[in-house]
Formats: structure tokens, C-alpha cells, sequence
């Protein structure tokens, strides 16, 4: 059995403000979102009524009933999830703790896990990160915890299951092992393209490829790590790099791959065209200071996050209505 740690932090205003001007600047999506995500309104269908849930609430009823998973951490704002879901978190028969974001990170946490302050502020998400892990069970054994983003409502139970079950079978203490969904080269029903790469691994893969002969890739809600065998303070470098296609980020990247020991990524990407797995996994191994895994494994539907665009909810929509939703928690 294993700890999960749901992320559901949020930005202040001035924050998603200027997010909002580079997802509508550099991807063309009109942004939407100006409260607090997590507890996004979705409406679906059942039995002829109409039934509305926050987005927290689908992957947080799939993390109740999953056997494999031993207790839950929520890290996000404490009084709004408590607010909206008390009836829903007053059911759990397993443990489960809402942390507030905004609560420091333990002292103990600091010193264990050489936390820089500056690098790993208190509200961010290596921050949540760290408080969830410690007041989860896994924290207090030092174990490998799930770490669960709060934004993907098609996160399964057959998912997340078939994960650890992968996860159990690498070799060694891996830091980090990331399940890289394998899709088509072209972009998706979201509209988002994908990460191509040649696959240098023993993973088969049933899809069809580019001219280049690359797969592409998209990263799931699910992280399988042990804070304790990776550098903590490069969560949150690694999380801004996740909007790829921005030029600006592109430059970060290449500049972080040089600093890693890895010149020429966006060469090997965007030129040459032969950027693959294993070596992907070299460098954020380098990064992380620690064994980073990736599996490649199907199942497209947990890459569909809500990350805040109009397009985005609209589909997600129109996905949620025509699948029957999770039974609730009685």
C-alpha cells in the first residue's frame, strides 16, 4: 500500500494573471479560470439529472476506493476544500489530512531534506510537495510516496494501479519514476501537441510515429518519488519548464541542459530530431541528482488536465457527460 499526496495549490492573482497573458500569447487559448481551480464547477449527466462536482472531487473519490493507497494528504486551501467537500471527506474510511498551502514547511523537513528557502518557498509546489509527504505515512517511513495532481478528472483507479504495479518492478531506489503516456505524434483532443521521442527502450509501442520516427508523449496527473533520494529544490524549476513551446522556457532549458552536463538538447529536439528516452532520463537524472525512470504506458485520457482555457472545458465537458462518473463514497 502506498501514501498519496493530492496537489491542490493555487497562485495568487498576480500569478495567473501572467499566466493567463502567455497561454493566451504564445498558444493562442482564451483563459478562463480566475478562481480557485481545484473546486471548478463540472456538470455531468446522470439518471437524467444534472449533477455538478468540483474538479478535485473526481480523482480525490478514486483515491478513497483505491485499496492500494494506505492514507490521503490534500495540500491546498484548507478552509474551501473543507467548505466544499466536509461531507465528502467526513466519509473517508481510510486516513485523510487537508493541509493549508499556506502553513510552513516543517523545520524538521528543512533540515532533512536541505530545503532552500528561496529555491522551495513555503506556498509553491515543491513546498506542498514537502508538507504532504511529511505528514503522510510514507513521510514518516521514509518510503516512496503517489503524488496526485488535483487537475485531471479522468484519472482511473485501473490507471493509477497499473502504475505502481510498474513501479514496483524497477530495479534499485529510483528517486522519481514518471509514467510517459504514449499517444499519436499529432496533438490531441485538447489540442495540445506532443513531446516526440525516439523510443530506445524494451517498452513496445503501438502507435504510429512521425517522419522522423519518433513517439509522442504526454505526462500524466501521477509521480511515483522518495523526496529523500532527489535535489527537493528542483520541483519547482522543473515544474515552470512544463509550457515547452514557449521560446523563452525553450532557452531555459537548453541553458539548464548545458548546466547538467547535457549541451545540445534543443539541437537533438528541435534540428536533429533524435532526442530520446534514455537520454531524457540522463538528464533529469543529472538534474534531480537522483534515478529518474520513466514508463511508457497507455492511457490518453489521464494527460487531460484542466489548466484553466476555455477549450479545455469545454471538451473536458463534453468527455466527462458521455462517461459514467465514479460511484460516490457512502
Amino acid at each position: 500500500m502506498i501514501s498519496a499526496i493530492l496537489l491542490a495549490g493555487y497562485n495568487n492573482k498576480r500569478t495567473v494573471e501572467q499566466y493567463s497573458r502567455i497561454v493566451e500569447g504564445d498558444y493562442g487559448e482564451h483563459y478562463i479560470e480566475k478562481g480557485y481551480k481545484p473546486l471548478h464547477e463540472f456538470s455531468l449527466h446522470v439518471d437524467g439529472k444534472t449533477v455538478s462536482k468540483p474538479l478535485l472531487q473526481f480523482t480525490l473519490e478514486v483515491l478513497m476506493e483505491d485499496p492500494e493507497v494506505e492514507d490521503i494528504v490534500i495540500v491546498g486551501h484548507k478552509g474551501r476544500i473543507e467548505r466544499r467537500l466536509g461531507e465528502l471527506l467526513s466519509h473517508s474510511k481510510k486516513p485523510l489530512i487537508v493541509l493549508d498551502q499556506r502553513d510552513p514547511i516543517p523545520e524538521e523537513a528543512m533540515k532533512i531534506l536541505n530545503v532552500d528557502k528561496k529555491e522551495t518557498p513555503t506556498h509553491s509546489v515543491g513546498g506542498n510537495l514537502i508538507k504532504g509527504y511529511w505528514a503522510s505515512r510514507a513521510g514518516e517511513k521514509h518510503k516512496p510516496a503517489l503524488f496526485v495532481a488535483s487537475d485531471s478528472p479522468f484519472t482511473s483507479m485501473d490507471f493509477i494501479n497499473r502504475f505502481l504495479e510498474n513501479c514496483r518492478k524497477v530495479k534499485g531506489d529510483p528517486a522519481i519514476v514518471m509514467p510517459a503516456i504514449y499517444t499519436n505524434p499529432t496533438r490531441d483532443n485538447l489540442g495540445r501537441p506532443p513531446l516526440l521521442l525516439v523510443n530506445d527502450t524494451d517498452y513496445d509501442i503501438p502507435e504510429g510515429k512521425d517522419r522522423q520516427g519518433r513517439n509522442g508523449f504526454r505526462l500524466s496527473s501521477v509521480l511515483y518519488a522518495n523526496p529523500h533520494n532527489l535535489d527537493i529544490n528542483m520541483v519547482n524549476v522543473m515544474y515552470s519548464l512544463r509550457k515547452a513551446l514557449n521560446p523563452r522556457i525553450q532557452m531555459r532549458i537548453f541553458r539548464i541542459g548545458r548546466e547538467v552536463g547535457y549541451p545540445g538538447i534543443y539541437s537533438r529536439y528541435f534540428l536533429k530530431k533524435n532526442l530520446s528516452i534514455k537520454q531524457c532520463e540522463a538528464i533529469c537524472t543529472a538534474f534531480f541528482k537522483g534515478s529518474f525512470v520513466s514508463i511508457p504506458m497507455h492511457d490518453i485520457k489521464s494527460t487531460y488536465d484542466f489548466d484553466g482555457t476555455e477549450r479545455e472545458y469545454l471538451e473536458i465537458s463534453r468527455m466527462l457527460d458521455q462517461q459514467i462518473p465514479p460511484p460516490s463514497i457512502e
